[in-house]
């Protein structure tokens, strides 16, 4: 017998919206309802079984009678055998993140008697307020949604958080990648964290980058399989490193930055510590994916993407803060280079970067039409109209980049995809580079992507173009008009150091995790260290 239309009608006297839904929705596909050895239904779903193939009443009984005392947020809908014992004696909200599993368990069984008192959710921006409430996960559920479990297990520490008001002097214990490119950045958060009146420690997780590279083998790539069994303890060994760490230093706070090697289990370690933990994420989350096994885990997760990304970390029950990338002024100023050290790193037009495809295919072809370019980076190909041009084909260290910054007339931004095909502008980020170069005091043309007005004024500040003929005739535009570079190049530093900085980043990061200072005890921008300290 089907239950679908008699239980929907119960649903829509209360949650029309969620009714409406549930009238569209599909069953999920793997779940298989089947009867158990004492007859009532029982359900499994792939490889997880939700109930007792054989007493799911008395299974759920038990559940309810191990339950949590007072009002209760419930993962897991199942077939409601361990939310029944409890419907009416305690306040219940039910969230399913499934629809297509809440459909099927609808039309599984009978929930008329009880069903109205309960508040079932899809969505986890449906829960609202849930101070007071305790989680209800049986084990069942814990497996099929450990992701959304960890995120209700954030959501209502936050709802019971009565911290204090943020110290005076946090500690924060930043924890970095062991190479790759926010190794540095990580650096710059402590300077700027240190600005800020924190009190900092970084663990030199670079120290064992020799022995990162030895394990992914000498020239020849290991299969991954070995490459794993290698790394695994090594990244286990890291992630204890910053427990203990933690232990040792009582951080308020802490920051992990792209790539750092901390686990789910060394973040829940981290935790029991009693600091808050945040991470964020500085690079594009298509090519990397493993921040899809970290984000819920989490108290905090900065991302520097668009909807799409901010769709992806909804998904995952994440809680999410958009903060994008920055210049770090002690090292990204101008340097009054001799012209001997320009002639040396400089060309009309400059290029910094890796040769990502839509790079490669794009500057290829802008050579070839009479760009003045000269290229510096890492992955470019050795042959073709790039080979003329490339200068160095490795990796450059940032004191490099600036000078380079500092000889180029024109600097060069095209923002990177892995795709050749790319539109010129068809990213959803804004690099680091857009925020480095006017910091250094250059000039900048640079592809127009959606949010790069959320920052600057194109065309009075930076020079953009949204096709190769544009970028071709602003950059030999540009080459015969210093003194309008000079001015637009000024105007976009000022701009960087009054909003785009590391100082800046941080000072937002600890106002979303610690919350902000009292008014009375905000220092002080330090506009001086920011331009005098030179690293």
């Amino acid at each position: 017998m089907d239950f679908f239309d008699k239980n929907l009608a119960i649903i829509a006297q209360g949650q029309p919206a969620l009714a409406a839904r549930l009238q569209q929705a599909a069953p999920a596909p793997a779940a298989v309802v089947g009867a158990s050895r004492k007859g009532e239904p029982c359900l499994l779903v792939g490889q997880n079984r939700l109930t007792s193939s054989v007493d799911p009443v008395g299974e759920g009984l038990s559940l309810a009678l191990n339950a949590p005392g007072g009002p209760l947020v419930a993962l897991g809908f199942g077939l409601g055998y361990h939310l029944e014992p409890l419907a009416g004696k305690q306040k219940i909200i039910v969230w399913e993140p499934d629809l297509g599993l809440l459909r099927a368990a609808l039309s599984a069984r009978d929930y008329s008697t009880w069903l109205g008192l309960c508040c079932v959710v899809t969505e986890k921006e449906e829960l609202g307020d849930i101070s007071g409430y305790q989680a209800f996960v049986p084990r069942a559920m814990q497996r099929l949604y450990p992701l959304p479990a960890m995120a209700l297990e954030r959501l209502l520490l936050m709802a019971k958080d009565t911290r204090a008001p943020r110290p005076q002097e946090p500690r924060v214990l930043i924890i970095p990648p062991l190479l790759g490119g926010s190794l540095e950045p990580s650096y710059w958060c402590k300077e700027a964290l240190a600005a800020l009146g924190c009190q900092t420690r970084i663990i030199p997780m670079d120290a064992v980058a020799p022995l990162y590279r030895l394990a992914r083998g000498r020239g020849k790539p290991l299969p991954l399989e070995r490459q794993a069994r290698v790394q695994a303890p090594l990244m286990r060994f890291l992630g204890e490193l910053a427990v203990l760490e933690a232990e040792q230093f009582s951080p308020d706070l802490v920051l992990a930055l792209a790539q750092a090697p901390l686990d789910r289990r060394a973040i829940r370690e981290l935790k029991v510590t009693g600091s808050k933990v945040a991470f964020w994420f500085v690079e594009d989350f298509r090519q990397m994916q493993y921040f899809v096994e970290v984000a819920a885990s989490y108290d905090y997760f900065f991302y520097i993407q668009g909807q799409e990304m901010e769709a992806e970390l909804r998904a995952l029950g994440a809680n999410y803060s958009f903060l994008p990338m920055a210049a770090h002024p002690p090292r990204h100023r101008p340097l009054g280079l001799s012209p001997e050290a320009q002639q040396r790193k400089g060309a009309p037009v400059g290029f910094m970067g890796a040769g990502y495809p839509n790079r490669v295919q794009i500057l290829s072809r802008l050579i070839n039409a009479g760009l003045p370019l000269k290229v510096w980076g890492t992955d470019w190909p050795l042959s073709g109209p790039l080979a003329s041009a490339l200068q160095e084909n490795r990796y450059l260290n940032s004191r490099e980049i600036v000078e380079i910054y500092n000889s180029c007339p024109i600097v060069l931004n095209l923002h990177s995809s892995p795709l050749k095909d790319t539109p010129i502008g068809g990213v959803d980020f804004v690099n680091p580079r857009t925020f480095e170069v006017p910091a250094c005091g250059a000039f900048q043309l640079v592809d127009n992507v959606p949010c790069l007005s959320d920052f600057f004024v194109p065309e009075e500040d930076l020079a953009t173009f949204r096709s190769e003929e544009e970028l071709l005739e602003k950059a030999l535009y540009y080459l015969e008009r210093p003194g309008q570079r000079a001015a637009m190049a000024e105007k976009a530093r000022q701009k960087v150091l009054a909003n785009h900085t590391y100082y800046h980043r941080m000072e937002k990061l600890l106002d979303t995790c610690l919350g902000p200072l009292p008014a009375a005890n905000v220092p002080e921008e330090p506009i001086n260290w920011m331009l005098n300290q030179a690293v």
